[in-house]
């Protein structure tokens, strides 16, 4: 079929037999051989004499089939060397000698795409398609053409209605699985490809393109198997290697994880989501020189990558190379780094938002990224989903999302807050991102109206999930931390939405509605007003939650070498929180208690390279810093506070669930105020707690009261008392009345975004009375 389509001579003829089908369109004359052999032996016999006379009437020409055949060939190279103008007028040629010729206006209309002139494009393919409707490559070329015009639809259209005259098509299933994908429809196209490997079971890139419809539908385990035979009949396929090391890292195998992300970089080595990846996994698993080797390699193929830059600021502040996280820092700003498919530079925004927390950064520059996001996420997640007419009779219904449902900080924090809700005012719903389970989810099972996974789940179809619940509030608890769903906000699934604290920042998303602040967190300069309306409510944003310590003994300063004398300042933080402008102060700090040593607890031994190579970069002496382990649990970890004398309050990102465990154990923190929210979280948990004594305005201050909290006892002590008295009873620690204040907070929102649902509310219960 593809040969006559070529048309290789000037005329072309079949003889059609009995059960045969016979694409008409692509011949001139067809001889029905259900009649007498010499009725049909006298028929061509007759047609060839007709033949005959009319080529002997015709002139001459140099047109014949041979040179035909070269011209289009020259076209075609022309057009594989991007000599669009070369290919054109070989077509042209062609045509004009022989316009009848399918094959030749098929692949003159598919370069009319890549000219960019759809319509010629689409009027070509079409009129082959209506001359010869069972030319299979016509279809699967206007399926093409289509789906790289973002017409999704139209390319399904196509190739379907190519399957209505060719159903064993391999190549008509993959066009459609391919525009099924794009639709975002991952059952309907994992069904077409399924179709398209029955025909063609030998097919890698099939094999491929169905494990990525499985991967979006979240059947991985599928998905890895597809990836695999892919992979068995095309181990050349990049792409394949990397989805299925995505698939490994998902399910914690880090090693296999490593092993096919290296594979993926073997064949394409400048494959920056590999690169990403790749780093993502060597640093969770503590291999920190591959980590850095990663990277430098990332830096070489891919220098102007958003992914790259990501990934800097987190590496650099590992290596205290300060000098080197100022130049991408001000990449960014100059917007040097601007390569990356559109997901690709929106997943590195995000990453970006989160990490600038860590650092000294101007307002203009997260501002910008922040509305470079916001439009990005529009275009990649879609627009909001319209909301119901009508409102489910009833209480307020309010859901959380979370990936933390589990032993995590975020997830014990929120813990006190869900089971306390007044249910006679509110229905609470929760949505899971993440399928871990253990004995905090099946807490937060009893106290929630339904705990729903989501994690199987594509975006859009998790969404339609929760909008099925007819929320009125939805709250994000994840913003830009690991295992969040932006791209379920951001079709808007609950009729307002916000963002709470699982980091100082926001999502910086106009899906969402507000972000849950506080009267001390948040101040006036804060470019997030721009995109995210803080939503203030009373008290302190953070939840606070009392944990029992393990019973001493288990950490003790002999053990651990550290001197029976020596002030033993806490520093159980991330090595990111060790900025250049907190090492600075540590260091006087340090300077002004000669006997005073920093106190570290690395989640991963490895990291116990990185904090003294980072504390040699400040000038910090080795001999000053000790190492505490993890603990196994809760319990443990606040145990190590007993170690403890004081905790220094990081900078710019100050700690939330370090200064509450501390406080928590009587233990002082000094926090210096600043700007950003992420420089005041210590600020609002204090001055709710009651305790100001630990607050610096200023650098020399802050080293001040530390320096007073470690020599002159009698202040130390005071301070200790404030703080068991706000522990006692304060707003701080007043959790019943915190979550009053949000709920509250809550029903503000909604009469600013949604005043019908409050009014559906007091109606109902107005009939009820």
């Amino acid at each position: 079929g593809v040969l006559l389509a070529r048309r290789p001579a000037r005329s072309l003829w079949a003889i059609r037999f009995e059960g045969v089908p016979v694409a008409a369109a692509l011949y001139d004359r067809v001889f029905d051989a259900a009649r007498s052999s010499q009725d049909l032996s006298d028929a061509l016999d007759d047609a060839l004499a007709e033949a005959e006379c009319v080529s002997r009437a015709q002139p001459a020409t140099v047109e014949d089939a041979a040179t035909l055949a070269a011209w289009r060939d020259e076209a075609d190279l022309a057009r594989q060397r991007g000599d669009l103008a070369g290919a054109h007028y070989g077509y042209a040629r062609v045509l004009d000698v022989q316009p009848e010729s399918v094959a030749t206006r098929l692949l003159d209309g598919s370069l009319a795409g890549a000219e960019g002139d759809g319509a010629r494009a689409r009027s070509n393919l079409r009129s082959v398609i209506n001359d010869a409707p069972a030319f299979v490559d016509a279809h699967v070329a206007l399926a093409a053409f289509e789906l790289g015009a973002n017409r999704a639809e139209a390319a399904s259209d196509a190739a379907r209605a190519g399957l209505s005259v060719a159903p064993e098509s391999p190549g008509l299933w993959r066009a459609l699985g391919q525009a099924e994908l794009k639709r975002n429809a991952p059952q309907a196209a994992i069904t077409a490809f399924a179709e398209a490997l029955l025909r063609d079971p030998a097919h890698g890139e099939t094999h491929y393109n169905h494990g990525v419809a499985l991967q979006m539908a979240r059947d991985h385990a599928e998905a890895a198997r597809a990836y695999q035979r892919a992979i068995a009949f095309m181990p050349e396929l990049s792409a394949a290697h990397f989805n299925l090391g995505v698939l490994f890292d998902q399910r914690g195998h880090r090693a296999a994880a490593a092993n096919a992300f290296t594979n993926a970089l073997a064949l394409a080595p400048a494959h920056a989501a590999a690169y990403k990846a790749l780093g993502e996994t060597l640093l969770a698993a503590g291999r920190i020189d591959a980590w850095y080797a990663n990277f430098d390699r990332f830096e070489r193929h891919c220098p102007h990558h958003l992914s790259l830059a990501a990934q800097a600021l987190e590496v650099c502040a590992y290596r205290g190379d300060f000098v080197r996280l100022s130049h991408y820092i001000d990449g960014l700003r100059d917007e040097r780094f601007s390569d990356g498919e559109p997901l690709e530079i929106l997943d590195a925004l995000q990453q970006i938002l989160y990490l600038l927390h860590f650092f000294d950064t101007d307002d203009e520059l997260l501002e910008r990224l922040g509305h470079t996001h916001d439009v990005l996420a529009i275009d990649v997640y879609g627009e909001p989903m319209p909301h119901h007419d009508g409102r489910v009779s009833g209480p307020l219904r309010i859901g959380y999302l979370s990936g933390d449902f589990r032993d995590h900080v975020m997830g014990r924090m929120m813990w006190e807050v869900l089971r306390r809700h007044d249910r006679a005012r509110f229905r609470v719903f929760g949505y899971a991102t993440s399928g871990a389970r253990d004995e905090w989810t099946a807490r937060y099972e009893s106290v929630l109206e339904r705990l729903e996974r989501l994690d199987a789940l594509a975006d859009g179809e998790a969404a339609a999930r929760i909008s099925e619940d007819d929320l009125d509030l939805l709250v994000d608890l994840s913003t830009h931390t690991k295992g969040a769903r932006p791209g379920i906000l951001a079709l808007k699934p609950a009729r307002v939405q916000v963002t709470h604290v699982a980091s100082a920042g926001t999502l910086a998303m106009s899906a969402i509605d507000f972000k849950l602040t506080d009267r001390f967190a948040d101040v006036n300069v804060e470019p997030v007003r721009r995109i995210e309306t803080p939503l203030v409510m009373d008290g302190c944003v953070y939840p606070y939650r009392h944990v029992d310590s393990a019973p001493p003994g288990l950490f003790s300063r002999d053990r651990l070498g550290i001197a029976s004398s020596a002030v033993v300042i806490g520093a159980f933080v991330t090595p990111l929180k060790l900025s250049q402008r907190c090492l600075a102060l540590w260091r006087d700090v340090l300077k002004r208690l000669p006997g005073a040593v920093l106190a570290f607890s690395p989640l991963h031994p490895a990291l116990r390279a990185v904090f003294r190579r980072i504390c040699a970069v400040a000038d910090i002496d080795g001999r000053r810093i000790a190492f505490v382990p993890q603990g196994r649990n809760a319990a443990e970890n606040q145990a190590r506070y007993r170690l403890v004398d004081l905790v220094l309050d990081p900078m710019p990102y100050g700690g939330v669930n370090g200064t509450l465990e501390a406080l928590d154990m009587g233990v002082p923190v000094v926090t210096l105020v600043g700007r950003r929210h992420a420089e005041r979280t210590s600020y609002s948990i204090l001055k709710n707690l009651g305790v100001t004594d630990t607050i610096a305005q200023t650098g020399v201050e802050y080293v001040e009261i530390a320096a007073r909290l470690a020599t002159d006892a009698a202040f130390a002590a005071a301070v200790r008392s404030r703080i068991a008295d706000g522990l006692a009873q304060s707003p701080l620690t007043d959790m019943t009345a915190h979550v009053r204040h949000l709920e509250s907070a809550f029903v503000d929102a909604l009469a600013r975004r949604a005043p019908q649902a409050l009014q559906d509310v007091s109606a109902a219960a107005a009939r009820d009375a």
